[in-house]
């Protein structure tokens, strides 16, 4: 997912899915009321499901087609039943992520005997089945193609042919790590590509649609900041509005980055962080044993006085471009630990490259060419904060750039 191949192809992807999804919205009309949420969710899950396995789950289209049904009715049988399948498969992901708390609150004997309790986990048990089912025979198909494609031809570059490929003759990394684990040198195995495409499609779908919307937020409170940003994009960029956005340009949007980093200080998706100390140690006055597990609040951390200057006011500036005189030289030092946007050790988030190519890629192919303006203005930011901060609701109406 770190390579440059991988990444040039992530940015084709996004290019690919805004385009679709821009002729939805100007379908709709600029004075069509946007849930934008529900948008980024779409696009994110379908983004993370062509990555993780090579193939489009037409996820944006078929939520088009629910909110304007004469046109669903206008389609053939076989386009039917694609986004009937479409739509089955993003709602059984979506209840197996939220019904994975009940297996938490509620213990073996209460799920077998209690008859409500025990109803709602059979229903999400058969809802488990259908969806593993589902990965399991994209997984095989995957193998089918590979085995059918000659070696003198390249494959994908998708994480599924990647795990598939892993430790094989037709592997394209030279380099092996962990020579002296033999464990490590073998192919994988149907259940471990299983894991990690589920880890992926569960992760890397609510993360990015809820903090590009709180990008979004952020963007309608602080015009300014706004204009900052399309001025980059217009140096960036050019005038050519349909030129598709490449891996050089994304890079080069610094500005944009700033803008992600600094929404993320002040409206975190992951307001927290899980560490366990190796050894005991004295934290808040109290002496802990090793192996303690602790709850780092570090939304707190990332609005503290000690490490960040004017803490409470939204200034992407602190991110960007700075140099020895620069006010923000000393939060620049401290930022690797007073700063968390994606975790950190050995257990940062693998995908942390990808979610930054999509965020900036779609913030510059909206904010090149719209402005995404909120229905009302004055509304707070419509969220709810439970495992991770969540938006519920985020109305809005896409109109024409002015220039």
């Amino acid at each position: 997912m770190m390579t440059p191949s991988f990444n040039h192809q992530a940015v084709e992807w996004t290019n690919e899915l805004w385009v679709e999804m821009e002729s939805y919205w100007n379908n709709l009309g600029e004075d069509h009321e946007l849930n934008l949420i529900k948008w980024m969710h779409r696009f994110s899950n379908e983004m993370i499901f062509i990555i993780s396995s090579g193939s489009k789950n037409n996820s944006v289209a078929s939520y088009y087609h629910t909110l304007i049904p004469e046109n669903y009715n206008k389609l053939n049988d076989k386009e039917k039943e694609k986004i009937k399948e479409s739509e089955d498969f993003i709602h059984s992901l979506e209840t197996l992520l939220r019904g994975a708390v009940y297996f938490y609150f509620f213990n073996r004997f209460m799920r077998h005997y209690v008859p409500f309790i025990r109803g709602k986990a059979n229903s999400l048990l058969k809802n488990r089945d259908y969806l593993y089912d589902k990965i399991y025979n994209i997984i095989k198909k995957r193998r089918i193609e590979i085995e059918n494609t000659p070696l003198d031809q390249p494959l994908r570059h998708d994480m599924l042919t990647s795990y598939i490929t892993a430790n094989t003759s037709r592997d394209i990394n030279i380099v092996r790590h962990g020579e002296t684990d033999p464990d490590l040198l073998r192919p994988m195995t149907d259940k471990e590509i299983f894991g990690n495409i589920l880890d992926a499609m569960g992760g890397g779908t609510d993360t990015t649609a809820n903090l590009f919307c709180f990008v979004v937020y952020y963007l309608g409170r602080y015009p300014e900041v706004k204009r900052k940003l399309q001025q980059e994009l217009d140096i960036v960029l050019g005038k050519d509005l349909k030129r598709p956005i490449t891996y050089k340009d994304i890079d080069e949007l610094q500005y944009c980055d700033a803008v992600i980093k600094e929404v993320y200080r002040h409206f975190p998706v992951a307001f927290s962080l899980g560490r366990v100390n190796v050894e005991k140690d004295i934290v808040g006055g109290f002496n802990w044993p090793e192996e303690t597990s602790f709850l780092i609040l570090y939304s707190a951390i990332m609005r503290r006085k000690d490490y960040w200057t004017d803490p409470e006011k939204f200034d992407p500036d602190r991110f960007y471009k700075i140099d020895e005189s620069d006010k923000y030289l000393l939060e620049k030092i401290n930022v690797k630990n007073s700063f968390s946007i994606f975790g950190g050790g050995i257990r940062i988030c693998p995908g942390r490259k990808l979610a930054m190519i999509e965020l900036k890629c779609l913030l510059a192919s909206i904010y090149r060419k719209y402005d995404l303006v909120m229905v009302d203005e004055n509304a707070p930011l419509n969220y709810d904060s439970g495992f991770i901060n969540v938006c519920k609701e985020l109305m809005i109406k896409v109109k024409p750039r002015k220039f």
